[in-house]
């Protein structure tokens, strides 16, 4: 399976993509710093801002072994009768980004004729805000940016009124520019996502993955003195008051079993995918997510040993 190899020291090499550069998917480049995936014998490789489309499809073609993107790529991707499947599920369905407008903009009729800043217009959020542009009966053009660091400058410097924001640069915004939070975006669960090819194949590379992340939403629920400077690196803020507030909001949405499911999400995701595939009606939870590794995990009593060391 491409690079993932195990080294003669044990180690086992592997490729990761994330789709965004944002605190809800930053768990394993964060482990990877902090020592934890090198300490259950894996060495990732990561591939960054790849957006969710992309990093799911670059698992299935085998660009990398593992991703990290929202659910949605997910659930277009098996629609189209792709092999994907998220394994771990970092946190709670949540408001991941938020609409955020210049200081002088406080009301969402305010946005008439306005220009929008999105990652990618037709994406999972940009799709989002046409949904509330449409409910508000509001005109206005979301454009693409690329990243969400481009929709930070263009909207600090004057180029666009506003922009979707993940909730890291939606506390830097207010602190600096006094931005406004005009509406959140909420989103499922997604997390980390490989292949059911990958499982078969090497289910000791994916179970190491696991437990690994496992022990890294732990670090993030139990030591924020070893996350804050570290997720300082990897969002390239260096406010520290921005990164401490993003983390405590944060904190309680991590969840301690990152079972994987799309329960709760399912008849929504069905409802919107269906539009453009009509299969996806049919698509059942059980058919986006392997629980297994993580269920392994709590009947060995895995997760009450990690908090009560973590006490």
């Amino acid at each position: 399976m491409g690079r993932a190899n195990s080294k003669g020291s044990g180690i086992m090499n592997t490729r990761v993509a994330i789709a965004l550069r944002a605190t809800f998917q930053s768990l394993a480049w964060i482990g990877a710093e902090a020592g934890i995936f090198e300490r259950h014998g894996v060495e990732p490789a990561f591939t960054l801002e790849t957006g969710g489309p992309r990093a799911a499809a670059g698992t299935v073609c085998g660009d990398w072994e593992f991703c990290h993107t929202g659910d949605l790529p997910v659930v277009e991707g098996v629609a189209q009768g792709q092999d994907l499947v998220l394994i771990v599920a970092p946190t709670a369905p949540h408001d991941a980004a938020f609409l955020m407008a210049r200081r002088g903009i406080t009301r969402p009729e305010q946005l008439a004729n306005a220009r929008i800043g999105g990652v990618d217009a037709a994406g999972q959020f940009g799709r989002a805000v046409q949904a509330l542009l449409a409910t508000w009966r509001v005109s206005a053009t979301v454009v693409s940016l690329g990243s969400f660091r481009a929709i930070y400058t263009a909207l600090g410097t004057g180029e666009i009124d506003a922009g979707y924001l993940p909730i890291d640069l939606r506390f830097r915004g207010e602190n600096e520019f006094g931005w406004n939070a005009l509406h959140g975006l909420p989103v499922g669960a997604g997390g980390i996502v490989t292949t059911r090819r990958l499982i078969a194949a090497n289910r000791e590379l994916v179970s190491r993955f696991v437990k690994a992340s496992v022990d890294t939403i732990a670090l993030f629920r139990t030591q924020p003195d070893v996350v804050v400077p570290l997720l300082q690196r990897f969002l390239q803020i260096d406010d520290r008051k921005s990164v401490e507030q993003t983390l405590a909001y944060y904190a309680p949405l991590y969840q301690a079993i990152p079972r994987p499911t799309f329960a709760s999400e399912i008849v929504q995701l069905r409802s919107i995918v269906s539009r453009k595939y009509p299969g996806a009606s049919n698509i059942k939870s059980e058919d986006l997510s392997d629980a297994s590794f993580v269920d392994e995990l709590d009947r060995a009593g895995y997760f009450e040993r990690l908090y009560s060391q973590a006490k």
